[in-house]
This record gives C-alpha cells, sequence and structure tokens, in this order.
C-alpha cells in the first residue's frame, strides 16, 4: 500500500515521528524498554516534573507507542510497539554517519589551511586520541 494514497495512514506516520521528535520523549521509551513503570517513577528516574512525564507518555499513548494498565489507583506505562527500536536504531545509525562524516570533512578543511609540506611548530604536534566505538542506546540486540 502506498502511503501517499492514504491521508488517515500518512497523518498517522506523521504522528508517530512527531511523538518520537523529543528527547525526553525518546529517554521515556528508553526506560520503559526495561519494563512497565510509573508516572512517579518515572519523574524520578528520570529527573523529570511528573506533569511534564505525564504530557509525555499520553503524546506517547496517542501515538500507539506506549500503553497504560490501571491497577486499582496505580497506572502502569509499558512500550506498546518493539518495533519503535529498530527505527531507533536505524536513525541512530544514520546519526552517527553523518557525524562521522562531518567530522573526516573538517579534518580535510583543517589540513587543507596547513601549508602542505610546512614543518610544524615546536610544540605543536599532538598524537590523535583513538577513536571509540559509538553504540546506539537503541540497539535491539
Amino acid at each position: 500500500m502506498n502511503v501517499n494514497d492514504n491521508p488517515v495512514l500518512l497523518r498517522a506516520v506523521a504522528q508517530r515521528l512527531q511523538a518520537l521528535a523529543d528527547e525526553n520523549r525518546l529517554r521515556l521509551l528508553m526506560r520503559l524498554r526495561t519494563g512497565e513503570c510509573t508516572v512517579s517513577l518515572l519523574a524520578r528516574e528520570l529527573d523529570l516534573a511528573q506533569p511534564s512525564v505525564s504530557k509525555h507518555l499520553s503524546v506517547l499513548r496517542e501515538a500507539g507507542l506506549v500503553t497504560v494498565r490501571r491497577q486499582g489507583v496505580g497506572a502502569f506505562y509499558a512500550v506498546a510497539d518493539q518495533s519503535v527500536f529498530e527505527m531507533c536504531h536505524l536513525v541512530c545509525d544514520g546519526v552517527f554517519r553523518h557525524m562521522h562524516q562531518r567530522r573526516a570533512e573538517l579534518e580535510s578543511a583543517i589540513g587543507a589551511v596547513a601549508a602542505p609540506g610546512a614543518p610544524a611548530r615546536r610544540g605543536t604536534t599532538r598524537r590523535r586520541p583513538a577513536r571509540k566505538k559509538i553504540v546506539s542506546p537503541f540497539n535491539p540486540e
């Protein structure tokens, strides 16, 4: 099915992507990935205001990303669609590739500014630190 032919589906996809376009919502999803949790515990663990957590969870719930289970007076939130982590992992990989590409471009530009063959000034030569492997927090493995 072509998403362009279905405005209802297109709107739902846009809503889900908008729900993910917030750092705190991503943090909430990563925490909920480890298991269901109450609003008060999420607020405490993530150092967020409880009303803010409630609002973010409402947005995530509306987008179909989290569910709520009521037990007595308590409400327990959980991830509703685990596939969101696969998508986030793909996005993280793309961001990491872009960051590395930008770094290489900047290093190349800096190297081009230095006169080719010119001796380095005393005390300016530094060893480049080893690059660390960056691991996505959304890695489904």
